[in-house]
């Protein structure tokens, strides 16, 4: 062999070294080639079970191009609304599982659906493909300036019952607003006729209502510059934001059914906002999806973009999403029994 020819094929192989070198190293942990080759040039549609402009919608659209960039794949978001997130959850979880359909859905939303038994729901959430959990947000109870009860105490002495919003049953501002209420002894009406959580926000802003739940990252700007207040959290992160409103498990007077269901709220929200795809998708492409997406949330510019839009990454595996939704959804039966009671009392009456 001549010495053009050694060079040549030596050439060559530092731009194959190259290649892969710039695919991350996503492939050394056993992802398969050839599901990476699969993606290249294909279109995925991304479902977000909400309109434009809400926070899901925030996180699906900052992942988008890194993820492209990754699989070579063009991601097509699909916002689907309606029914508090059940229309595009029920959309995903009988799509074809080719790989070729993945969302992000509103996991505290669709676990309570799913263990009251609300009328729409036609998935299992033991049997979607996890993928992986971009973050679980401090939650906010947020009250309007507008409002006569500003503060929780207010809210437990009001004579009259305070207004709070949710887009539909299958949403967790749903849930959040019925264990709170029941936890603190406060008489709500829970007004559902709101298509999404954006709409939920003017009628407090407007002062048609007095209160709604949020998450940090959607709730923290209308905060700052005045249009709501912050009353009370929940979670398990630490915001600096925050620092000055108090945290539900730490409010005086606490019964102890109290504290058992705001414990419960808390847990029933760490599930976050998880990513899935339909059902009986290939392990191996599953997997190849989940490191995607694991790679995106680790990339430092996606976390300069995150951080400026207040978004905290708060990754969970796919296996160790897979526990939560199980604990979640296997809830003993005395729990369940009393968190269906619950969120019963608050349906719209026929």
């Amino acid at each position: 062999m001549g010495r053009k020819s050694c060079l040549s094929m030596g050439l060559m192989g530092v731009v194959i070294l190259l290649v892969l070198g710039w695919t991350g190293g996503l492939f050394a942990q056993g992802t398969s080639a050839k599901e990476a080759e699969f993606y290249k040039r294909k279109t995925v549609d991304w479902i977000i079970p909400y309109k434009t402009g809400g926070g899901y919608d925030a996180w699906a659209r900052a992942m988008q191009p890194f993820i492209g960039k990754i699989t070579g794949a063009t991601f097509v978001i699909r916002n689907i609304p309606g029914a508090g997130s059940l229309v595009g959850t029920n959309k995903l979880y009988t799509s074809d599982p080719n790989g070729l359909t993945i969302g992000i859905l509103n996991g505290p939303g669709i676990m309570q659906a799913q263990l009251t038994n609300v009328q729409g729901v036609m998935y299992d959430l033991l049997k979607f493909t996890w993928l992986g959990r971009p973050t679980s947000e401090q939650r906010i109870i947020c009250v309007s300036p507008k409002s006569k009860t500003k503060t929780v105490e207010a809210m437990k002495q009001a004579k009259e019952p305070v207004k709070f919003g949710a887009p539909g049953l299958g949403s967790s501002m749903f849930m959040d607003a019925a264990l709170f209420a029941e936890a603190l002894g406060i008489k709500i009406d829970l007004i559902t006729g709101y298509e999404t959580s954006e709409e939920v926000d003017l009628a407090i802003i407007r002062g048609e209502l007095d209160a709604a739940s949020g998450a940090f990252s959607s709730k923290i700007d209308v905060v700052k510059n005045g249009d709501m207040i912050a009353a009370a959290q929940f979670g398990n992160a630490k915001e600096a934001d925050l620092a000055n409103v108090p945290n539900v498990m730490d409010l005086p007077g606490l019964t102890g059914e109290g504290k058992q269901l705001l414990q419960l709220m808390v847990a029933l929200n760490e599930v976050g906002r998880p990513m899935a795809a339909p059902p009986g998708m290939a392990p191996e492409r599953a997997k190849f999806l989940e490191e995607v997406i694991k790679k995106t949330l680790e990339d430092p510019e996606f976390l300069q973009i995150a951080k400026k839009q207040q978004m905290d990454v708060m990754y969970l595996s796919a296996a160790d999403l897979r526990k939560e939704m199980e604990k979640g959804v296997n809830l003993a039966p005395d729990v369940k029994k009393r968190l269906s009671e619950i969120l019963a009392k608050y349906q719209p009456k026929k």
